[in-house]
């Protein structure tokens, strides 16, 4: 059953690590808020698998002014995008 991990504070938080202890193979992590800060270098991105896909939430970086700092694995999307991902992933799993 495939999840979509959904983080929402700053990489200080530590939810990343706690969210990585029960991430799945295929499950999708969604940066949202100040979790997108986690989608700018440096990180640790490079440690997580290749089968989880990574977002972060077009509307959210432009606020912080890091559309373009982006790590190069995670997508940009925007609220529609956001929503069709709620449908795909069997189910949501708020990291807040």
């Amino acid at each position: 059953m495939s999840a979509l991990h959904t983080i929402s504070r700053s990489p200080s938080s530590g939810l990343l690590d706690s969210c990585l202890r029960l991430v799945c193979p295929g499950d999708g992590i969604l940066f949202i808020q100040d979790g997108v800060y986690y989608g700018c270098p440096p990180n640790h991105l490079d440690s997580i698998s290749r089968d989880n896909t990574l977002f972060a939430l077009r509307e959210d970086l432009i606020a912080r002014g890091m559309l373009g700092k982006l790590f190069k694995r995670v997508r940009p999307i925007g609220y529609d995008r956001f929503v069709e991902l709620t449908v795909e992933f069997e189910k949501i799993i708020s990291w807040s």
